[in-house]
């Protein structure tokens, strides 16, 4: 809204100049016995073009990570460093005092959630690097823009880099045992077979190089994180550009990392919806729900249906049909019942 009031900024300039009851409404009181406050001074204008240039940047970064349709959680940290670096730039800008003043205002409140990134989520980083456009460079340049030095620059990229290995190498654990009940029952499958005697030098040969081939497969994969890392980055200019068709794309290459990748950006960066994050009414979650486990949470979600159920019951009322239905059945067996008396009658 102050973005359109904004537009008209010459017109309540002209009023305030040449309207005497635009003026005097606001020398009035209200019913309450309280001063209007208006009209708009300069300092007034400057205020709301300050909070507009802020307030536009937050509201797009909202929309961005609060999509539904599209994966977010590569996005998280990327609208954050966007933000902080130009909340740092305004801070700094001593050629607008009114905007510097919100900048300064903007920073303690930013800094109050996302100033510490030790304490923040390592999968927002890792989410980040697994963007094919990002990967580490994005970390690297994103500290150094924000003063940090080469050593704190390095031993950030570690720990996020770190932290991807370690989850892939949860991932390929998991994936190996799959292999190895795969590779359990080919070797059963193939010893029913009659051997050939004549060739077995040559068997244990091969075998030989089957399983040397196995080694430095395992020793290529345990090198994925690399091999990716290592790999020339997606470049932006392709608007049209689908992450999630890319790592599809990519599985024979990063077959475990692929697999990573899929879970990780299926993570909401949001639970709230995009109408209620600057809202100053009720809190979406109240303080008992904010303090339940994420267990509690999960079933809490996955029982969601069963909970707003309405409840079920196997007794309903008879239709008019169902009491014709049930007449006729009365009839009958009153008319079986009939016959069965007339002949047990005449027998005796």
């Amino acid at each position: 809204m102050l973005e359109i009031v904004l537009k008209y900024r010459r017109v309540f300039e002209r009023m305030a100049e040449e309207s005497l009851a635009f003026t005097n409404y606001f020398s009035e009181k209200t019913e309450k016995g309280k001063t209007r406050k208006g009209p708009p001074s300069e300092d007034d204008w400057e205020n709301a073009k300050a909070f507009v240039h802020f307030l536009k940047k937050f509201y797009d970064a909202t929309l961005e990570l609060s999509a539904t349709k599209t994966p977010t959680s590569h996005l998280i940290y990327q609208s954050m460093i966007a933000l902080h670096i130009e909340i740092v730039k305004k801070s700094k800008d001593d050629s607008d005092p009114t905007l510097k003043k919100v900048a300064h205002a903007m920073m303690s409140k930013f800094n109050k959630y996302w100033g510490n990134w030790s304490n923040m989520n390592p999968l927002i980083f890792i989410a980040a690097v697994l963007d094919p456009g990002n990967k580490l460079q994005m970390i690297k340049v994103s500290i150094r823009k924000l003063g940090g030095n080469f050593v704190e620059v390095q031993e950030f990229v570690d720990k996020v880099k770190t932290g991807l290995v370690t989850l892939w190498t949860e991932y390929k654990g998991i994936n190996d045992n799959f292999d190895i009940d795969k590779h359990v029952q080919m070797e059963c499958d193939a010893g029913d077979g009659n051997s050939n005697s004549g060739g077995r030098l040559w068997d244990e040969l091969f075998d030989d190089v089957e399983a040397q081939n196995e080694v430095e497969q395992r020793q290529v994969i345990s090198n994925e994180v690399d091999k990716y890392l290592a790999d020339e980055i997606e470049k932006r200019s392709n608007s049209s550009f689908n992450i999630l068709e890319w790592w599809k794309g990519s599985e024979t290459r990063y077959s475990i990392l692929s697999m990573v990748a899929k879970d990780i950006f299926a993570i909401p960066s949001s639970t709230v919806a995009s109408e209620s994050v600057f809202s100053l009414g009720k809190k979406v979650v109240d303080p008992f729900r904010s303090l339940l486990s994420s267990k509690m949470v999960e079933a809490l979600v996955c029982t969601n249906d069963w909970l707003r159920a309405e409840e079920f019951s196997f007794y309903k009322d008879p239709t008019d049909d169902d009491l014709e239905l049930y007449k006729e059945i009365e009839e009958i067996e009153k008319s079986v019942r009939a016959v069965n008396i007339t002949q047990d009658t005449s027998q005796i």
